[in-house]
C-alpha cells in the first residue's frame, strides 16, 4: 500500500506538468513584437553627427541617466509579473506536515485516555484544466504590458535625446552669446580707461566719466548673471544625462555650430509616410495599441467570473485518526491517497462581475478613445513641425546676410584704419558687431537642430532608438 502512495506522488506531478507545457506552450510566442520597419535616411541630419561632444552626452545618458533607470525597473516590474500571472496555469503542489502529540478521552471516563504521538503530512497538488480561456489571456495580458513597458523604455529615451540636444545647443548658443559680451566689455572697459585719461586733462566732464562708469557696472553685472547661468545650466544637463560628477565644463561646450543642409523633400518624405500610415509606425501608437488589447482580455477575463470552471487535484496524507466505540478510544495513524476533478461554480456574487465587466468595458473604451487623440496629436505635430522647419530654415538664411554684411563692414573699416583715415579702436566695435550677428546665426542654427531632433523623434526615426528597439526585438 504504502509503494502504490509513492509510486502515484512520482508520476501523477510529473503527468500534471507536462499537461501544462502543453497549454501553456503557444503563450509563448504570441506576444512578439512585428518586425520594424525601415527607417528614412535621416543619418547625417542629426545635430550629434556634427557634435562629437554630443554624441558623447547621449551615449553617457543612455546608460546612467536617472530617467531612464526608472523606465528600466518598469520594464523589469513587468517582467518579474510574468511569472505570476503564467503560474496559474501551471501546476501547484503544497505541502504541511507537524509531529503532534494527541490525546483523547471519554468526559468523564479517565481511564479512557489514548495517546499517540508521530510525524503526520500531507502533499496536495493541482491544475487548472478548463477556465473559458481566462488564464491564457492574463499570461497575454501581462506579456502585452511587457511589450508596453519596453516600448515606453523607447520613448523616454528618445524625449531624453530630444531634451538633451535642445539643452546642449541652448548652451552653445549662450556660450556665444557670453562670449560676444565678454568682448563688448573689454572694449567698453578700453575706452573707460582713455575717458579716464580725458576727464584728468579737462577733455570731458565727470558726468561724461561717471556714466560711463555706470554702463560698465551695467554691463559686468548682465555678464556675471550670464555666467552663472551658463554654469547652471551645465550642471543641469549633466544631471539629466547622468555624466559623472555632475559637471559639464565650458571646454566641452562647442564653440560653434555648422549651418544645416535643410532638405524640403527629406521633411515631406517623412511628413507623408507617418499621415500615410495615420501615425502606426510611432512608438506612441504601438504603445496605446497595447493598451487597448491589454484591455480586450482583462474585459474578456472578467466575463468568465460567473462561469464553471474544470480543475484536476490529487493528495497524499499521512493523518491521525480517532475512533470511539462506547468507552473505549482508539488513535491510529492512516495514509489517504486522492484523485478528483472538480468544478468550481460562483453562481452569484452580488453583481460584482457586473460591475467588473462594465469597468472593464469602459476601461477598453477609455484607451481606445486616448489612441484617436494621440493619432490626432501626433498627425498635427508632425505637419506643424514640417511647416516650422521651413521657417527656420529661411530664418537661417536671412542670419547668414546680416553676418555677411557684418563681416563686409569689418573689412571695410579695417581698410580705413590702414589707411589712417579711422582710429584703430573702430575695428573691436565693429568685431563686436559681428559678434553679435554670428550670435544670432548660431541661436537660428541651434532653433533649426532642436526642431528637426523633435520632428524626427515624433515621427518615430530617430536614430537614437533605434538600437534600443531592436535589443528589445532580440531579446523576446
Amino acid at each position: 500500500m504504502v509503494s502504490t502512495g509513492l509510486t502515484f506522488l512520482r508520476v501523477f506531478p510529473r503527468a500534471v506538468f507536462a499537461f501544462a507545457c502543453l497549454v501553456a506552450g503557444p503563450v509563448l510566442s504570441a506576444a512578439e513584437p512585428a518586425g520594424l520597419a525601415e527607417p528614412p535616411e535621416v543619418a547625417g541630419s542629426m545635430p550629434e553627427d556634427f557634435l562629437p561632444e554630443l554624441k558623447l552626452i547621449l551615449d553617457s545618458a543612455l546608460r546612467r541617466s536617472p530617467q531612464l533607470v526608472v523606465a528600466d525597473f518598469e520594464r523589469t516590474v513587468q517582467e518579474a509579473k510574468i511569472y505570476g500571472a503564467d503560474s496559474a496555469r501551471l501546476p501547484n503542489l503544497r505541502g504541511a506536515s507537524e509531529y503532534a502529540s494527541n490525546q483523547t478521552a471519554v468526559t468523564g471516563n479517565n481511564n479512557s485516555q489514548s495517546r499517540a504521538s508521530g510525524f503526520f503530512y500531507r502533499f496536495e497538488a493541482g491544475q487548472a484544466i478548463f477556465h473559458w480561456g481566462a488564464l491564457r489571456n492574463q499570461s497575454l495580458a501581462a506579456r502585452l504590458n511587457l511589450l508596453a513597458a519596453q516600448k515606453g523604455y523607447v520613448i523616454a529615451a528618445r524625449e531624453l535625446g530630444v531634451v538633451i540636444r535642445k539643452a546642449y545647443l541652448a548652451l552653445i548658443v549662450e556660450r556665444s552669446r557670453l562670449q560676444q559680451g565678454r568682448q563688448a566689455l573689454a572694449v567698453l572697459r578700453a575706452d573707460l580707461a582713455v575717458l579716464e585719461e580725458k576727464k584728468r586733462s579737462g577733455s570731458i566732464s565727470s558726468a561724461v566719466y561717471e556714466g560711463e562708469r555706470l554702463r560698465d557696472r551695467e554691463m559686468a553685472a548682465e555678464l556675471a548673471r550670464g555666467e552663472a547661468e551658463f554654469a547652471a545650466n551645465r550642471r543641469r544637463l549633466a544631471r539629466i544625462a547622468g555624466i559623472p560628477g555632475g559637471e559639464l565644463p565650458e571646454e566641452r561646450i562647442a564653440a560653434g555650430l555648422p549651418r544645416p543642409a535643410h532638405s524640403a523633400a527629406l521633411a515631406a518624405a517623412i511628413k507623408s509616410a507617418v499621415l500615410r500610415s495615420e501615425a502606426k509606425g510611432t512608438f506612441e501608437y504601438e504603445v496605446y495599441d497595447l493598451k487597448v488589447r491589454e484591455a480586450s482580455l482583462r474585459y474578456a477575463i472578467e466575463r468568465t467570473r460567473q462561469l464553471p470552471k474544470v480543475n484536476l487535484g490529487a493528495g497524499y496524507s499521512l493523518e491521525n485518526s480517532t475512533d470511539v466505540v462506547g468507552s473505549t478510544v482508539n488513535q491510529q495513524a492512516f495514509r489517504r491517497q486522492n484523485v478528483n476533478l472538480n468544478v468550481q461554480w460562483n453562481m452569484f456574487d452580488g453583481f460584482a462581475t457586473r460591475g467588473a465587466v462594465r469597468e472593464a468595458l469602459a476601461t477598453k473604451r477609455l484607451f481606445e478613445r486616448n489612441r484617436e487623440v494621440k493619432v490626432e496629436e501626433m498627425l498635427q505635430d508632425v505637419q506643424l513641425l514640417e511647416r516650422s522647419l521651413a521657417v527656420d530654415a529661411e530664418n537661417i538664411e536671412l542670419t547668414e546676410i546680416r553676418r555677411g554684411m557684418a563681416e563686409q563692414a569689418q573689412r571695410r573699416i579695417a581698410e580705413e584704419v590702414a589707411l589712417g583715415k579711422i582710429r584703430r579702436s573702430e575695428i573691436d566695435r565693429f568685431r563686436i558687431g559681428l559678434l553679435q550677428a554670428e550670435a544670432k546665426n548660431v541661436e537660428a542654427r541651434a532653433q533649426y537642430f532642436g526642431r528637426w531632433s523633435e520632428f524626427v523623434a515624433v515621427s518615430g526615426y530617430d536614430p537614437l532608438s533605434r538600437p534600443l528597439s531592436v535589443a528589445h526585438a532580440r531579446e523576446k
